[in-house]
């Protein structure tokens, strides 16, 4: 079993997936997310993507001095519950891989809900969280 957690101040992305095949996406809470891991340490390797990878922030052209600070803000939120993530992880004793984002087509995938479907199999409902742990865990 491999489950993939795309990370976030709210709620974080979750994907179980058991022989290349997703059994469910869900997104959780921080705290909630330690619980399931606890459940599920035992049984599964977590892979988690490694936002500290990305070292600079990519901004269009033309974007505001406002946006920008909103986007930092943002990215700096997602950091810091990384960090908390893996020291959890850590401190349970469970087995777990940092995941580079992804690129190319698998990218691709998470923005777009039926490329996704096809993809990976899935046909129940997703957002881009879900579906980027979905990708984390099958490819990552």
């Amino acid at each position: 079993m491999i489950i993939g957690i795309d990370p976030d101040l709210v709620k974080s992305g979750v994907a179980v997936t058991v022989d290349g095949t997703i059994i469910t996406l869900d997104a959780m809470p921080f705290f909630d997310l330690c619980r399931f891991i606890d459940e599920h340490k035992h049984q599964c390797v977590f892979h988690v993507e490694d936002v500290e990878c990305n070292k600079s922030v990519f901004i269009r052209p033309g974007t505001s001095p406002a946006a920008m600070r909103k986007i930092a803000q943002n990215v700096g939120q997602v950091k810091a519950i990384v960090r908390l993530l893996v020291e959890y992880l850590n401190g349970a004793g469970a087995n777990y891989k940092m995941v580079r984002p992804l690129v190319g087509h698998v990218k691709k995938a998470k923005g777009d809900a039926e490329f996704f479907n096809r993809l990976t199999g899935w046909t129940g409902k997703s957002n881009e969280d879900k579906r980027d742990a979905a990708l984390l865990a099958l490819y990552g």
